[in-house]
């Protein structure tokens, strides 16, 4: 197996405007505070986003425009296959690359990325611990920066960064690598051990995307939420970089549709 797959029309294509344009204004203000954010990362040294790459976590609490479609049996269902039952979503970000934006380093997500202080140590274990999705916004091709794979990767047991992968150049490209292609509305899912990178943006408008984490009901993730002790301890005290996610405001949970809600019940704030 490849380790990552398509699946072709989750949203209706004549509902991807509506959701793009929603996504993009609320987005705005959110930008400015992330790079506030980066700008005090980039001083302690980690590896962050390239130039020209914007993220803003916890999307949900800003437009649940999206939220209909998450529990979509091509999605949910495929989580549920790969990490048992009662799998749920720990994080919703939207990604945009403008024009022009360079290609982005080898890596593996989180919960494996070595980079994040919390992470899997490698060697990995041979299970999946997550499944990501990037949901298509705009077309993901050749020349909009769709996102490049190494097929097979996540069989390797580390990650790009790790002993093990000497000799691997993370900025060049690979000899066996693939790029995806794909329409908006289509749902880009991988096992999250898979060394991936993010094309270059030729085209004249932005790539949108959004960035939806599952994760199996059993996973610890008090690490992720900010102000917990586990997130202090592991995070704060150690100066390192996370992978923290924005619990979903309780007027939002409330107001999420009834089949969607067992996603981020464990991930309300109070």
């Amino acid at each position: 197996m490849s380790g990552f797959c398509v699946a072709k029309d989750v949203i209706p294509k004549e509902k991807i405007k509506v959701i793009r344009e929603e996504v993009l204004k609320v987005s705005k203000k959110a930008f400015t505070e992330v790079e506030k954010e980066k700008s005090k990362t980039r001083a302690q040294g980690h590896k962050i986003s390239i130039k020209g790459e914007h993220q803003a976590k916890g999307l949900i609490n800003n437009t649940q425009v999206f939220a209909p479609y998450l529990a979509h049996e091509k999605i949910l269902g495929t989580a549920e296959a790969l990490l048992g039952p009662y799998a749920r979503i720990v994080f919703t970000s939207v990604l945009i690359k403008d024009p022009g934006t360079e290609r982005f380093y080898w890596h593996d997500a989180w919960p494996y990325n070595q980079s994040n202080a919390m992470h899997i140590n490698a060697p990995y274990p041979d299970v999946m611990m997550g499944m990501t999705t990037i949901w298509m916004m705009t077309p993901f091709n050749n020349k909009t920066g769709g996102t490049y794979f190494i097929p097979g990767s996540h069989r390797v047991g580390n990650g790009p960064s790790v002993e093990g992968a000497k000799g691997i150049d993370i900025h060049a490209p690979y000899k066996t690598e693939v790029q995806i292609s794909g329409d908006p509305g289509d749902v880009l899912l991988f096992d999250p051990r898979v060394w991936h990178a993010g094309g270059v943006n030729y085209s004249d408008e932005p790539r949108i995307a959004l960035i939806i984490r599952y994760v199996p009901w059993w996973f610890n993730l008090n690490p992720a939420r900010i102000g917990s002790s586990d997130h202090t301890r592991m995070i704060v005290e150690t100066n390192g970089k996370n992978f923290d996610s924005p619990p979903v405001k309780r007027e939002v949970y409330e107001n999420l549709p009834d089949d969607i809600k067992p996603l981020f019940h464990h991930w309300v704030g109070d």
